[in-house]
């Protein structure tokens, strides 16, 4: 079993244009019941993960969303505040930089806000495997089973899977001065993970195919990982940026913490833990990953969203004429041969006439009706609001 503190982090930034006009910049996704539950998705995510922590988790956050966030937090859950966004490494390198202060043999896993997860006992198996994996010093990435031949994910290739394009295996490189590399790759096995050979990422369909054929895995940027760990490995690949999170967690406290953060903030390269790390680490053969079995979505749009809501209980209209619309929220709806998903507490009576795949979110200043097969296609139109003098409805 795992012996070091677990401390969860969990960045909770972005937009999710994807899900507009349900998400926007002052709300986003993670704020938002979107299955109709009575919970937020990052209260969802931080309930998988308190079973699991050793210490209080760790929220990540904009300064524009720290009063909404705080309204949804226990009171044991801590709040760091980003002055501006700087993609997810800055994020969790704030944060492993608290942690290392406070216990420096300590544990972090890092958990997006708004993913939705079915199997908690297999998500907790599964984290409990990468503690001890990440306890031998190496970055480790929970590995999703594919549902489909994805080109929206990124893919893990790990030491099991068949060659998908040719790759050499993967090994293990002990630290220097350690165990043997076939040592250290043993004891990985032993706790359930595998050397990463590569990620790779989002790619056409026919590669996504082989992918698949081959048992690589989605990367769901789910990473467990001594806090001095990321940070020294972070300090080799980009040094500022793992002095910048050091200084600021040096000043957590202090009278001089505020002019800290403003000074130093705006210096850490704005970049994603995968690119800054999880790639790097990998060729150099210093990356595990552990299967995971539990069913996950990263609700990128409102086809995944119905996709949800079709394999849960939940308020469903249902006629002789295959009608079959389900609603969250508290929208009056009437339908006829119609199969949708209806997003809606405004005062508006919702009639639907021979509708399929169509998914109707009506707020009280827009509405959308959107194909689900053009989902992905969502971020254009919002994308064009601010151009268009309606940047009040982002």
């Amino acid at each position: 079993m795992p012996e070091a503190p677990f401390v969860p982090v969990v960045p909770a930034g972005g937009s999710g244009t994807r899900l507009w006009p349900l998400s926007r910049r002052a709300r986003p996704k993670f704020l938002l019941d979107l299955t109709g539950q009575g919970r937020s998705l990052l209260q969802l995510t931080l309930d998988r993960l308190a079973p699991l922590a050793d210490r209080p988790p760790i929220v990540v956050t904009g300064r524009a969303h720290v009063a909404a966030v705080r309204e949804q937090l226990d009171e044991d859950v801590r709040l760091l505040a980003e002055p501006s966004a700087r993609n997810s490494m800055p994020a969790i390198a704030l944060a492993a930089a608290q942690v290392e202060r406070e216990s420096p043999d300590a544990v972090i896993g890092s958990f997006a806000a708004d993913h939705l997860i079915e199997d908690e006992a297999a998500f907790a198996r599964a984290v409990t495997s990468a503690r001890a994996a990440a306890e031998l010093g190496l970055l480790v990435t929970l590995g999703i089973a594919p549902t489909s031949p994805s080109t929206g994910f990124g893919y893990i290739e790990s030491a099991a899977d068949g060659a998908a394009d040719g790759t050499a295996d993967g090994t293990l490189v002990a630290a220097a001065g350690g165990e043997t590399d076939a040592a250290l790759t043993a004891r990985l096995r032993a706790v359930g993970a595998e050397p990463v050979v590569r990620f790779v990422e989002k790619p056409d369909r026919e590669r996504a195919e082989a992918f698949v054929a081959a048992g690589l895995r989605w990367n769901a940027g789910m990473f467990v990982v001594r806090a001095s760990v990321l940070l020294d490995e972070l300090a080799v690949q980009i040094p500022g940026l793992a002095a910048g999170a050091r200084e600021i967690a040096a000043a957590h406290g202090t009278a001089e913490e505020q002019e800290v953060l403003e000074r130093v903030w705006p210096t850490m390269t704005a970049i994603a833990i995968d690119h800054a790390l999880a790639e790097p680490l990998a060729a150099q053969g210093r990356v595990a990953v552990v299967p995971a079995e539990f069913d996950w979505d990263d609700v990128g749009d409102f086809a995944a969203l119905a996709r949800q809501l079709r394999d849960r209980d939940g308020e469903v209209r249902r006629g002789e004429d295959d009608t079959e619309v389900h609603v969250v929220g508290s929208a009056s709806v009437d339908a006829l041969s119609s199969r949708a998903t209806v997003y809606g507490s405004t005062d508006r009576h919702i009639a639907l006439v021979g509708l399929e795949g169509i998914s109707i979110v009506d707020t009280e200043d827009a509405l959308l009706v959107l194909a689900d097969e053009k989902a992905q296609a969502l971020q254009q139109l919002v994308g064009r609001l601010d151009e268009q003098g309606l940047g009040r409805l982002r």
